[in-house]
């Protein structure tokens, strides 16, 4: 069995990527200054040591995370009898009622035990189920590793549907939909506690500053192209949003002073006919270096077939590479994440 801290919580996240939906915990955590420390890094399951305001932060921030609760027990599939004992022992002890068992075997890890093992195993200790219950106690089974825990928050993707691309009043082809945009405000540490400022400099028709304020965070876009910026304060408006936009061009940043960036960049066609893609990532480089202090952060996504000439192009500038995350499949693209921080 492995050792049980104090403070230690499960993350089940989606399986959307392989990277990006850790990185956004850790990135949430980091931006609003709490403890964290992980554990145990499983294919969509984290255990993390952390403060407890982490629970809330996650439930109101995160896009990949699916479920956050409190470990009860956490140990090999083969010792899942001790998994049960503990688990039902600690119900027992704290809850009278009946509690909702819900189970997840990830990616087929493991057919042993099975849902019907584990109801058979903690039915015979004295723990009534119920499909009903509030009370959920989780069983994740993940590379051979079994994880009891009582569900303390579930973030589901109906949450975002208000928000998906085809339920604004402008459209924008190729606009990304509510859940990865929040990756890349997360990702740039932008702060609800500490009130930092998030920028989008290609905000198109405002959908990641949609999300900044759905958050709570202070932000501002810009936009060369006068359509998007007045789609993007219509998009804003219809959600209670402050429409902070202005109209600017990324490479003379509009502007004075952020704290974050996150944006996803245009590309072929999209961009402006007189730069190519490499032209307009160095120049709104050189540019974003006057507006972000030492230590923030930069988030933006360059198709991933001239990842060699972006980070190449990345080097001639006060940023340090702290992140990559490849292959993120957006339409027919396939798109690398980078993260920056300015030095």
């Amino acid at each position: 069995m492995l050792p049980i801290y104090s403070n230690l919580f499960y993350v089940y996240l989606s399986g959307f990527h392989k990277t990006l939906p850790k990185a956004e915990v850790v990135a949430i955590a980091e931006a609003e200054g709490v403890n964290l420390r992980v554990t145990l890094d499983l294919d969509q399951l984290l255990l993390v040591q952390a403060d407890p305001e982490l629970v809330d932060l996650l439930s109101i921030r995160a896009a990949f995370t699916r479920r956050i609760g409190k470990v009860l027990w956490v140990g090999s599939t083969e010792e899942y009898i001790d998994g049960v004992d503990a688990t039902a022992s600690l119900v027992n002890e704290e809850y009278s009622g009946a509690v909702k068992l819900e189970f997840r075997s990830l990616r087929g890890y493991s057919e042993h035990p099975s849902y019907e093992d584990l109801v058979k195993a903690i039915t015979s200790r004295g723990v009534r189920i119920d499909r009903r219950s509030s009370t959920v106690v989780d069983v994740i089974i993940s590379q051979g590793v079994l994880v009891a825990g009582l569900r303390l928050r579930e973030i589901r993707l109906s949450e975002f549907a208000s928000r998906w691309t085809n339920r604004r009043p402008v459209y924008l082809p190729g606009a990304l939909n509510p859940d990865i945009s929040r990756i890349f405000v997360n990702l740039s540490r932008a702060s609800i506690r500490r009130g930092t400022t998030y920028y989008d400099p290609f905000c198109g028709v405002g959908s990641f500053l949609i999300e900044a304020c759905t958050m709570g965070l202070r932000y501002v876009g810009s936009d060369i192209d006068e359509r998007y910026v007045r789609g993007a304060r219509a998009n804003l408006e219809y959600y209670g949003c402050n429409p902070d936009i202005v109209l600017g061009d990324a490479c003379r940043v509009p502007v004075g002073r952020a704290d974050a960036i996150g944006t996803d960049m245009p590309y072929g066609r999209q961009t402006k006919p007189s730069r190519t893609t490499l032209e307009l990532l160095k120049c709104f480089l050189e540019s974003s270096e006057g507006v972000l202090s030492k230590g923030s952060y930069l988030v933006f996504a360059q198709d991933s077939s001239i990842e060699e000439e972006t980070l190449s192009t990345i080097e001639g500038y006060y940023y340090e590479l702290v992140e990559l995350h490849r292959n993120w499949v957006h339409g027919s693209l396939t798109r690398n994440i980078y993260v920056l921080r300015r030095t």
